[in-house]
């Protein structure tokens, strides 16, 4: 097991021969901050405060307890309208359901959203308590910790499969070894040159593949074509920008690759609702989290010695109705 600080609630664990990883971290949300998991599930339990969370096109409201799983390869991103706002996370490999489809495929969960209806459900209870179960295994670091987490995650999936409606999808990551490295090329090549003017040309010439069959390609492997993967990487580091310089609209748009403030716009208004400047101007000074120089996905960790996180895993581990 890999934890990431001393003091921080943030904890990894790998069965490289499952390949299956699982993670586990709570945070407190700041600004949005737009980003995918092409092969991970995110499970998101709100554990104080009120969250916006934006998937896809489509926004939900979240309070205190709310369970929702985001699938593998949706676009999301989240937003705390107040101070304070506190979320667990688990994330696990779509390979954790290796064992129940077929080769090539997964399972998608598009019913795990709680509502102030249902949030008490058995179903959501139980999604809870394993999900405290896990970090709990995870934090304690002892001998039978990593055979708890994975027993715990293994009900956690039965939950999901029995209670939620699981849709067979294909699985994007069940591609050959030349298909996934040159994958990997062209992801590199678009995250080095988003800011440019680049098209589905550009990436034929570069991987030396006709256009036609890259293309193909992209949407095969990654799941979405090649011209939204690069707009919602220009969105991902534009909206970055917006929460963390002073540089005007227009500069950030241009800056960040798309063609002008009017296709910045439409962007941010068809994924987060409201204009950037609106956005803008919901930002309070102080709580502002920007991404690191090791990457985008760094995060406002909470200690692990926290009193409230330490309360709501104690309910959790608690509250399960069988």
């Amino acid at each position: 097991m890999k934890q990431t600080g001393s003091q921080q609630a943030h904890f990894e664990m790998q069965w490289p021969r499952d390949n299956l990883y699982l993670s586990g971290f709570a945070h407190e949300i700041m600004n949005y901050r737009y980003h995918w998991h092409s092969s991970q599930y995110e499970l998101n339990i709100l554990l104080h405060g009120s969250q916006e969370f934006c998937i896809g096109t489509r926004t939900h409201i979240l309070e205190e307890d709310d369970v929702l799983l985001i699938n593998p390869g949706t676009g999301h991103a989240s937003f705390a309208p107040q101070a304070n706002t506190r979320a667990l996370v688990v994330h696990f490999s779509t390979s954790a359901f290796k064992p129940f489809v077929k080769k090539g495929y997964t399972y998608h969960f598009d019913t795990c959203l709680s509502s102030p209806e249902n949030r008490y459900h058995p179903c959501y209870n139980r999604i809870r308590f394993y999900a405290g179960q896990i970090f709990q295994a995870m934090s304690e670091n002892g001998p039978y910790s990593r055979l708890t987490a994975k027993a715990s995650l293994e009900l956690l999936l039965a939950t999901l499969c029995t209670m939620f409606e699981p849709v067979t999808v294909k699985n994007l990551d069940e591609e050959d070894m030349e298909h996934q490295e040159t994958v990997k090329r062209l992801i590199a090549y678009i995250e080095e040159h988003f800011r440019e003017k680049i098209s589905l040309e550009d990436l034929a010439r570069f991987s030396q593949y006709n256009r036609t069959y890259v293309s193909t390609l992209f949407k095969q492997t990654i799941g979405i074509n090649f011209y939204e993967y690069l707009t919602r990487v220009r969105f991902q580091n534009a909206l970055l920008e917006l929460a963390a310089t002073s540089k005007n609209l227009t500069e950030i748009a241009i800056g960040n690759g798309f063609p002008d403030l009017k296709s910045f716009n439409a962007r941010f208004r068809e994924i987060l609702h409201r204009t950037p400047a609106q956005y803008r101007e919901q930002l309070s000074p102080g709580r502002v989290f920007c991404a690191s120089d090791a990457g985008l996905q760094s995060r406002n960790y909470i200690s692990l010695d926290d009193d409230f996180l330490r309360k709501k895993l104690g309910e959790y581990l608690r509250m399960m109705e069988l």
